[in-house]
């Protein structure tokens, strides 16, 4: 009974470590990674380097990320697929060019321009 018990608490350390660690390493690489020069390279063609649309985006109608109440309606798991899936007629979809963490890290980036 007391191995059993030993080998129980001993696996979920482990886990719990496992998981702790994991989430950190991802935390980790996402700070490393330069938000504005991907937003600048993948996504300038539609929106200029102050979150509005272009002249091209908005004949695609593309968001403006300064609007405030596109801000407050779009939750952060919206914008990450909206970039790794694209839109119909609208938007390439990012998942082949994008890695997770990246098109992570694009999240804040994207909200920061409602504070400007």
């Amino acid at each position: 009974m007391n191995k059993k018990r030993f080998f129980v608490i001993t696996s979920l350390v482990i886990a719990v470590n496992a998981i702790s660690y994991y989430s950190e390493m991802s935390t980790t690489m996402a700070a490393k990674i330069n938000a504005m020069k991907l937003y600048n390279k993948h996504c300038n063609a539609c929106h200029d380097k102050k979150g509005k649309p272009t002249d091209f985006g908005k004949e695609l109608g593309t968001t403006d990320f300064t609007d405030m109440h596109w801000q407050i309606s779009a939750t952060d798991e919206k914008i990450v697929k909206q970039i790794t899936d694209g839109a119909p007629e609208k938007m390439m979809p990012f998942k082949e060019n994008l890695s997770a963490d990246e098109i992570g890290a694009l999240v804040p980036l994207i909200r920061s321009f409602a504070k400007k």
